[in-house]
């Protein structure tokens, strides 16, 4: 799964908790993007890499409720 984040949090991506634990589920990886980097993190690193969880949030669009997780921002290295 690829989501987008338009900012970072005190350094760090923030993503919905239900995309974490639908990358668990699927066993695949979650790629982060930030401007022009992406970062990569694996099901087992989406559990011990998670840094900060928010209050909860009800969705303005859709009313579902959800937790923003927080990822300190390590993008991918580029080999060139």
């Amino acid at each position: 799964m690829k989501k987008p984040v338009k900012k970072l949090y005190m350094g760090r991506a923030e993503v919905r908790d239900y995309n974490v634990q639908e990358c668990i589920d699927k066993n695949e990886n979650f790629q982060i993007q930030f401007e022009d980097d992406v970062m990569t993190l694996t099901p087992e690193e989406l559990t011990t890499k998670l840094k900060s969880k928010s209050q909860r949030f009800e969705s303005k669009m859709d009313g579902k409720s959800y937790v923003l997780y927080g990822y300190n921002w390590e993008p991918d290295q580029v080999e060139l």
